[in-house]
Order: C-alpha cells, then sequence, then structure tokens
C-alpha cells in the first residue's frame, strides 16, 4: 500500500478526529470558551439533544467577541455558525482534501450515515496521518534542485 492508494481509498473516519469539544446550544458563550481552553481545542460543535446544530471557533472568537464582551454571557447559540458543512464518515481522504481546499473551513464536522457526530477533521489530523502511515513517503522526499528563492531572504 503506498500514499496515493491510501489517500484515494482511506477515508475520514481513519484519522484522529478528537480536536474539538461538545457544547450544548444553551451554554454561554464563556462556558464555552472555557471549555474550549481548557481542553486545548480550537473547536466546539453546538449540540441540541444529540444532533450538531452549529460550529463556535476560535476564529469566531476574534471575529465575534473580542471587541464585544457583552456577548459573554448570551448562549452560544446566539453567536456560533448555524447548520455548519459536514463530511460524512465514508468520504474518502483526497475528497476531503479537495473539500477543504475549495472551503476556507479549518474544522469540518464530520458525521456518521445516521447522522451522529464522529469528530472533526482538520488539515493537521491528515498530514499527521500521512506522516504516521508513510513516513518515508513524507519526510524522504527529495529536494527540488530547480528550486530557485525569488527574493533573498529577510529582505
Amino acid at each position: 500500500m503506498n500514499l496515493n492508494y491510501s489517500l484515494h481509498n482511506d477515508t475520514v473516519k481513519h484519522v484522529d478526529l478528537s480536536f474539538y469539544v461538545e457544547v450544548q446550544k444553551d451554554n454561554s458563550v464563556d462556558q464555552v470558551i472555557t471549555k474550549m481552553q481548557t481542553s486545548q481545542r480550537k473547536c466546539a460543535l453546538v449540540m441540541d439533544q444529540g444532533k450538531l446544530i452549529g460550529i463556535f471557533t476560535a476564529h469566531d472568537i476574534a471575529r465575534r467577541v473580542i471587541d464585544q464582551s457583552k456577548v459573554l454571557n448570551e448562549p452560544i447559540e446566539a453567536i456560533m455558525t448555524p447548520d455548519p458543512l459536514t463530511l460524512q464518515s465514508d468520504t474518502t481522504l483526497i475528497e476531503a482534501i479537495r473539500f477543504m481546499s475549495d472551503k476556507p473551513h479549518r474544522y469540518m464536522p464530520v458525521v456518521d450515515a445516521e447522522g451522529r457526530v464522529l469528530g472533526t477533521l482538520t488539515h493537521y489530523a491528515i498530514i499527521k496521518y500521512m506522516s504516521d502511515h508513510f513516513p518515508e513517503e513524507i519526510y524522504n522526499l527529495p529536494p527540488t534542485p530547480d528550486h530557485f528563492a525569488s527574493a533573498r531572504a529577510g529582505a
């Protein structure tokens, strides 16, 4: 088995999907941020009775919270991104890479056939999967001999 074969045949459920925390829609923004910090995660999936209804990321903190301290006591449902795009667990890695490259998403919730959340897919998780399973193909890439810098470093 090689890297190319794996990218085209392995699915996202083979990758580490643990880069998130789960929160409830009535949790306050402050509670969600605290949970994210404590867990050292940059993504919170907002749930309502076991169903994914939204997503809240570190990027949202920068855009929607930092200059507006009054939102800290509001429920996360008020400022989350509702109805996030998801990936199915049987999506191949190459399809996921293409999808995440086309869309500016750092965290993609992954769901199974019944719609249950399995986790979130990140670029880091894909790279880690590839380097863990194919270290010789990743770490031993030959240098590009015709590669020249277009500008001086530090200039």
